[in-house]
């Protein structure tokens, strides 16, 4: 079952039930500037099934957009599991687990305007 949920923009869309936080990710892309809409870095905190329930995201440019549930941009999480492996390094994308305590210090420094 999803909650629904009106954006900034008044637009409805549909969140999912999340469980209790279960693994936190980096996800860095190496070259996001070649034409896709790629952040550079990304940060998301997992339930145990990989739905996205809180993502950091931050451009090129320095512009860093945060998503959650109820938030502005809470329309932008994942709409389905991530499915990342624990670590992965090579080709165009390195995946990473990071700790609770390094995503939580990241989401305090940028929710702070």
């Amino acid at each position: 079952m999803s909650q629904p949920a009106l954006n900034r923009n008044g637009v409805r869309y549909h969140l999912p039930d999340f469980g209790p936080p279960g693994r936190w990710l980096k996800l860095v892309f190496p070259d996001p500037a070649g034409g896709s809409d790629l952040p550079a870095l990304g940060y998301h905190e997992c339930e145990a099934d990989d739905l996205c329930r809180r993502a950091i995201d931050i451009r090129v440019d320095g512009r860093v957009r945060l998503a959650f549930p109820g938030g502005p941009d809470g329309d932008r999480l994942p709409k389905r599991p991530l499915h990342v492996p624990p670590e992965r390094e090579g080709g165009d994308t390195l995946y990473g687990a990071i700790s609770r305590q390094e995503f939580e210090a990241l989401w305090r420094a940028f929710s702070r305007t």
